[in-house]
């Protein structure tokens, strides 16, 4: 049997062998290089994701310490604004550990910023409706401080125009007092000279020895006085012997208008009827020893005020 020789086997061309495998090189490049670039962007994005954070929570950190910062000169403006912020302390207190929670954490997610800004937002809100609150108490303040200085001012005046009646009242008393004190005219002085005779009567005689004087008689009248209402008048007599000194017995003090305690001599009581004229009120002065040499001054007070005097000398 004859053999038939056959024919080569076809194999696979090289040609296309090698751009197969340099497609598939060409497609692995394309696939790393978009792989490449796509975790470029992600790594840039997560870069800026990152940065945006980190800026929001600086920012909220800002906005946070600012309306703190407020907080604090809202307290400090007054009394008052700080007792409004007390009563409002517990709603204030309770965002501010929110927040802080959210700004301490080092880790914040944007939404927790998010949410710490919200909460910041309305930190401020509260914290403008505080502020409203405050200038209302202020314009309150002021108009109360107003109707103070006016009720002040009315009060002062009141004071002033109650002085100036007591001021009055003192003076039309005074001049009332004054014009009521009597007056004493018709002063007569008499050193007497007192012997009994031979039928044991007495016998007086005026006399301007010092020697032979026993005793001293005053009399003088009382002029009459409208002002002045009818009843008994307690006049004070004074003795001044020669050496200034008054004469007078221990404890014998009466009140001057000047206030001083003045020494008196004796008292005359007179009854007085308002607008007449009493004459011839007459008193006696003896004195414990022999009258001395010079002059003697009696002067007469009534309320305190000197209303006579009248001399005698003695030799």
């Amino acid at each position: 049997m004859e053999n038939t020789p056959q024919e080569p086997r076809k194999g696979i061309s090289l040609h296309w062998i090698y751009l197969g495998i340099i497609a598939l090189l060409v497609a692995a490049g394309i696939y790393l290089f978009v792989n490449k670039n796509k975790a470029e962007d992600k790594s840039e994005a997560l870069s800026e994701q990152v940065e945006t954070i980190a800026t929001d929570k600086a920012s909220i950190e800002t906005e946070y310490n600012a309306a703190l910062a407020r907080l604090d000169e809202m307290k400090n403006e007054s009394v008052q604004m700080d007792s409004l912020l007390t009563s409002k302390s517990s709603e204030v207190e309770e965002l501010k550990s929110k927040i802080n929670a959210i700004v301490k954490n080092k880790n914040a997610t944007e939404s927790e910023l998010k949410e710490a800004g919200r909460l910041i937002k309305e930190l401020k809100n509260k914290l403008m409706g505080y502020q409203e609150q405050i200038t209302a108490l202020k314009n309150e303040n002021i108009q109360l401080t107003e109707e103070k200085k006016n009720l002040i001012s009315e009060k002062n005046e009141i004071i002033s125009e109650k002085e100036n009646l007591q001021s009055a009242k003192k003076e039309l008393e005074k001049t009332v007092e004054l014009g009521a004190v009597l007056h004493a005219s018709g002063f007569k002085l008499e050193a007497i000279n007192s012997k009994k005779n031979l039928f044991g009567k007495e016998k007086e005689k005026e006399t301007n020895k010092a020697k032979k004087a026993d005793l001293m008689r005053i009399s003088f009248d009382l002029d009459d006085n409208r002002i002045s209402e009818s009843g008994e008048k307690m006049i004070y007599i004074c003795i001044k012997a020669p050496n200034g000194q008054i004469v007078t017995s221990s404890g014998n003090t009466f009140k001057t208008v000047e206030g001083n305690e003045m020494n008196y001599t004796t008292t005359k009581i007179v009854p007085y009827r308002k607008g007449e004229k009493v004459y011839g009120i007459t008193t006696e002065w003896r004195p414990n020893s022999d009258f001395e040499k010079g002059n003697y001054t009696v002067e007469v007070y009534h309320q305190g005020y000197k209303i006579g005097n009248q001399k005698v000398s003695l030799n």
